[in-house]
């Protein structure tokens, strides 16, 4: 072979090579999104999950909204200010919980409701929460999304209803209508669909109106929902209930 022969043998190779090396890295590239995406998706239900809320009734009510973050200012709770301030100036009284940082215990399932006269045996932040929660005509559960669903704080308050829903229970809530804001880190609206589905079936069991949902994806970083285009949406919604 001449040396000319030669040397255009060795160019090919090397243009084959890095035109190797560019592909393999878009596939890798292309693989890697992939694995993310299926990791999103795989790891939700098939729930669909839509923001929505329906007409003003006209009627003012006692709203209490129950946040679920622990950090104070947090993006979940910008989002309960919203709603608040819409809700007030649309002539609603209510009252706020911050269970993320007054939490309560679990609910133990000892069957103690009522023995003491009281909803609940135990003596934690329910004793704070309980006397709110039997004035009000709707409950506006606010929380960031913690793997895949509500986070544990507000999980803890919708298990404290236990009480209200046994047979013997000496009275109910006057609670007749409900609604969920929540924010996450996830862009993907099916990441909700724990949380929703949840809510759901709670609403349900206990023939509340779901007056409204609102989910908010791509927020994650403290003040990450500071002048997001949402609380305007959540605003709208206090305004609305």
């Amino acid at each position: 072979m001449s040396e000319s022969h030669s040397d255009a043998g060795r160019s090919g190779r090397g243009i084959l090579s890095r035109r190797g090396l560019f592909f393999g890295a878009g596939a890798a590239l292309v693989a890697a999104a992939g694995g993310l995406l299926y990791r999103h998706l795989s790891s939700t239900s098939s729930v669909k999950v839509e923001s929505f809320m329906t007409p003003a009734s006209g009627r003012k009510k006692r709203i209490l909204v129950v946040t679920g973050s622990g950090r104070a200012q947090g993006n979940s709770d910008l989002l309960a200010e919203a709603f608040t301030k819409g809700a007030r100036e649309a002539g609603h009284t209510v009252d706020i919980f911050p269970a993320g940082r007054d939490p309560m215990r679990a609910c133990m399932h000892c069957e103690g409701c009522w023995s003491t006269g009281r909803p609940c045996v135990m003596e934690d932040s329910f004793e704070r929460f309980h006397p709110l929660l039997e004035k009000a005509d709707m409950l506006v559960f606010c929380s960031p999304l913690y793997w895949y669903s509500v986070s544990g704080h507000i999980k803890c308050v919708m298990d404290r209803l236990y009480p209200y829903s046994q047979k013997k229970k000496p009275y109910d809530i006057p609670v007749k209508e409900a609604m969920l804001l929540i924010c996450g880190e996830s862009l993907f609206l099916r990441s909700f669909a724990g949380a929703a589905e949840s809510y759901r079936q709670m609403l349900g069991f206990k023939g509340w109106k779901d007056r409204g949902r609102l989910f908010v994806t791509g927020v994650h970083e403290y003040g990450a929902m500071k002048g997001h285009k949402a609380l305007a949406s959540a605003e709208e919604m206090g305004r609305c209930a």
